[in-house]
């Protein structure tokens, strides 16, 4: 609290001393705009594009286009070329494509890039503002001669104006023009404004957070959702996706981390996130927008198991066992960079999230995990990182099978296995033998099923083994 209360002071000062100046060199200041040229903006052909799928993404005709451009072979487009594109009256320069972050709004799209939100609506066929959606592909016009601004800072109910500007080292007109804005009284408490480079403090979505970010936009089916807030305040953190509730876990204070599962059948589409951060002086700030989540493109497989591992009441069986052990997140991280691959040679037999039929139509579901065949010298299964083992015995589908708690939700599992080398209790490190391969349980010959599961989600393991989280 006594750093608090110095910072506090000396910035009063920084602020009394400014005000001070400008009240004696206050000099009326007029803002001028330049008309934008009536050319037609640019558009650079991207891998897979088409004259037709251009036409369509801009609202025009391919004729139109193909007029416009002088082209003698419509489809003989190349990566890279420049078309000109009719029809967009008022919009110039060069139509690039961006995805959107969280908290990244029409509003503040329009006041990095100084364009008007009538173009971005033009040229993203949206309609309404809430459009912004996070993980789309958004079109926005820059232009050669002017650099994008960068965000300065987030308005703080308990600031001025003048207070902000002085302390982002800018000034209250500078803020008006950049930010498109009326006057001063226009601005909202809490939204990020925008100014040049050299000025740039990076604000957050929420007053007192840095940056939250999410890993790899847009969101995919199957796939391992992991949102990351920055602060310098201290926070409760909680959230919602897709009606799921999220929770949030931090070694430092200042680096708060999510680590959620989007199961492999959710259907495709649109879901809302909202993120509340609960501040330690009782305030309480929340922020949510629409998530693109995308087809994970998995394939479809036949496999053949003896009969009686397919009886339904068993497999429930299974899962209510295991439910309550995966769905419990331990406040401690046993685990440190990038999992390892669990056998000596990795040879992959299937591969997660592929469609399956078992039996010619006896039973349908997905692959769970990731299929290691037998390639190696030895049988050996080895730990993919430290943490607690919770279970090591025979189940009904997953034959000899160990659950390793990582910590934070994140369990990894070994199945199908001919001998346990652990029992539940152990703390084991990444590659210490746990186990060998075996062919017990529904499986179709000697292999090991490799599983990462959040919270009862299975994700795709091979993201874990080659990225590392956070």
């Amino acid at each position: 609290m006594e750093i608090l209360n110095k910072k506090s002071i000396n910035r009063r000062k920084i602020l009394l001393s400014v005000v001070l100046l400008f009240g004696l060199i206050l000099i009326p200041y007029r803002v001028s705009a330049t008309p934008l040229a009536q050319d037609n903006p640019t558009y650079i052909v991207q891998a897979g594009d088409t004259l037709g799928t251009i036409a369509r993404r801009f609202g025009v005709s391919t004729d139109e286009i193909q007029a416009l451009n002088n082209l003698e072979d419509p489809n003989a487009l190349a990566i890279g070329q420049q078309l000109l594109i009719p029809g967009l009256e008022g919009i110039t320069g060069l139509l690039t494509s961006s995805t959107i972050e969280f908290g990244v709004s029409l509003a503040s799209l329009a006041r990095q890039y100084q364009t008007t939100q009538d173009h971005l609506i033009t040229l993203n066929h949206l309609i309404s503002p809430s459009e912004t959606i996070v993980g789309t592909d958004f079109i926005i016009p820059i232009h050669e001669d002017q650099e994008p601004l960068n965000p300065i800072l987030a308005f703080s109910p308990d600031e001025t104006p003048l207070e902000a500007a002085i302390l982002s080292g800018s000034s209250p007109w500078q803020i008006i023009s950049n930010n498109q804005v009326k006057g001063t009284w226009d601005i909202i408490p809490g939204e990020a404004l925008f100014g040049p480079a050299e000025i740039s403090e990076q604000p957050g979505t929420i007053q007192g957070i840095e940056q939250i970010s999410i890993n790899n936009l847009p969101i995919i089916q199957g796939e391992t959702l992991e949102i990351h807030i920055q602060t310098d305040l201290p926070a409760q953190f909680t959230g919602q996706f897709n009606e799921t509730t999220l929770a949030f876990f931090t070694e430092d204070n200042s680096n708060y981390f999510n680590f959620s599962g989007i199961h492999a059948l959710e259907e495709p589409g649109v879901y809302p996130l909202e993120i509340t951060a609960e501040f330690s002086n009782g305030t309480q700030q929340s922020f949510n927008q629409l998530v693109l989540l995308a087809e994970g493109g998995y394939g479809n497989e036949w496999v053949n198991v003896p009969e009686d591992y397919l009886d339904q009441d068993a497999i429930a069986q299974e899962d209510s066992y295991l439910e309550p052990i995966l769905s419990q997140a331990s406040q401690e991280r046993y685990w440190d960079r990038r999992f390892i691959y669990p056998v000596d040679e990795p040879c992959i037999g299937s591969l997660y999230g592929q469609r399956r039929d078992y039996n010619n139509g006896n039973f349908f579901f997905y692959h769970t995990g990731l299929d290691f065949t037998v390639c190696a010298q030895n049988l050996n299964v080895y730990a993919a990182a430290a943490g607690e083992v919770v279970v090591s015995e025979a189940l009904y589908v997953k034959g000899n099978a160990i659950v390793i708690d990582h910590g934070w939700g994140v369990y990894s599992i070994y199945a199908h296995l001919a001998e346990f080398r652990v029992q539940a209790g152990d703390i084991v490190q990444p590659g210490d033998l746990i186990g060998i391969i075996g062919n017990t349980g529904r499986s179709a010959g000697p292999h090991l099923h490799f599983e990462i599961d959040i919270l009862g989600i299975p994700v795709n393991p091979l993201s874990w083994l080659d990225q590392e989280f956070p």
